[in-house]
């Protein structure tokens, strides 16, 4: 009895992984001609300060005044944006930069040093900033976003070691926004219009998950967890992007 047992278990996993997995975990099946073109979310592609991002301002005739060192071979750790959205500068003291992009507080800062320093030409960059990847990927995480370097959703999942076994390659997600006002956009990987048109370059904070399919929920019962992992995947992926928001 307990021979018949595991080979009817078997013969379901096998159809589940021939039939179930088949079509719907193999990129780029469909007929791109005949699929639908999942809607693109029209955000607003300028990144706005937040507290405790970290800013680089360099001052090219005035180099007393930036933030990385005067020695050429230290890196710049640049300036923390304060919890209240300010940071400390030399001369004019408190300014608020959160809320504003970086070249809004270029303008602001040349325009307050002007009355102090003659052409006070300035640039500033942003140290920290990252996009996350979660769910069914072998490495989940973050990658730290590097000047002038575009992310795709496609490359940010192979860089954190590509897809598992039970990524369910039709649902890709990137959110985009925080917690009061967010934007959700899908990538189908088996459809090549779809990834054509949706695999954009990602902005700071941005999140790609990726769902797993039936096989695993189907897996984690036979193994004797209970329940399935449906509602405790949705749970992980709702706490994951409350902290990276909060």
């Amino acid at each position: 009895m307990q021979i018949l047992r595991i080979v009817f278990y078997f013969m379901i996993v096998f159809i589940l992984f021939t039939g179930c997995s088949g079509k719907e975990n193999q990129m780029f099946v469909k007929n791109a001609p005949q699929s639908e073109t999942p809607s693109r979310v029209s955000v607003d592609q300028t990144y706005k300060i937040k507290p405790h991002d970290r800013l680089s301002i360099i001052f090219f005739e005035y180099p007393e005044l930036s933030t990385k060192s005067k020695d050429l071979s230290e890196s710049d750790v640049g300036i923390e944006v304060h919890t209240n959205g300010t940071i400390t500068m030399p001369i004019i003291g408190e300014v608020v930069v959160a809320g504003k992009s970086k070249d809004q507080v270029v303008d602001m800062l040349y325009r307050r040093y002007s009355s102090y320093l003659e052409k006070p030409a300035l640039r500033v960059e942003i140290l920290n900033q990252k996009i996350y990847v979660l769910g069914e990927v072998k490495n989940p995480g973050s990658i730290e976003l590097l000047k002038h370097r575009t992310i795709t959703p496609l490359k940010a999942i192979a860089e954190r070691g590509g897809l598992t076994d039970f990524a369910q390659r039709d649902v890709i997600k990137v959110v985009r926004g925080n917690r009061e006002s967010y934007q959700v956009f899908h990538i189908d990987l088996t459809d090549m219009h779809s990834v054509h048109n949706n695999n954009v370059g990602l902005l700071p904070d941005d999140i790609v998950y990726v769902a797993h399919n039936r096989v695993k929920d189907f897996n984690l019962p036979l193994s004797g967890a209970n329940p399935s992992l449906s509602w405790i995947n949705t749970l992980f992926s709702t706490l994951t992007v409350y902290q990276v928001w909060k």
